[in-house]
């Protein structure tokens, strides 16, 4: 594994947390992803914001609040401007009605960042393998 050196690092992390703050507020993401990009079957920078906005449209019209928490980020430098950005996203997903329920989803992204020749990042390849799934109570 080649390690990416802090200013990489800073500037990856600071692109997953504007990424995932986006998709709570339910704002576009294009310019964060590459033109190429991928998630969930959808190919294409735009196809993936439309994806990714309808899904938190959908959460806000049920009234969900979502929130993402990122954890654990390892990013491995594979040459050609290229990096392998692993971590564990917690999504927690809450009701806003009184005595209304939420969910908490944990997944593990394995993800492909692209450096330009500028030095800004892009998520080209997002991929997300659910790994538990809790339905959360009111108290």
């Amino acid at each position: 594994m080649t390690t990416v050196d802090t200013s990489t690092r800073v500037r990856v992390t600071e692109l997953l947390d504007e990424f995932y703050g986006r998709v709570d507020r339910a704002e576009p993401v294009r310019e964060l992803l590459t033109e190429e990009a991928e998630f969930r079957g959808q190919q294409g920078r735009e196809a993936v914001t439309e994806l990714l906005l309808s899904l938190a449209r959908k959460r806000r019209d049920n009234g969900r609040t979502s929130r993402h928490l990122i954890s654990n980020v390892t990013i491995e430098d594979q040459g050609g401007g290229k990096l392998r950005v692993r971590s564990l996203i917690l999504l927690m997903s809450i009701d806003s009605a009184p005595d209304a329920a939420g969910e908490l989803v944990v997944g593990d992204h394995d993800d492909e960042v692209v450096v330009d020749a500028d030095g800004a990042c892009r998520l080209g390849r997002l991929t997300m393998s659910p790994a538990l799934k809790f339905g959360l109570t009111p108290q």
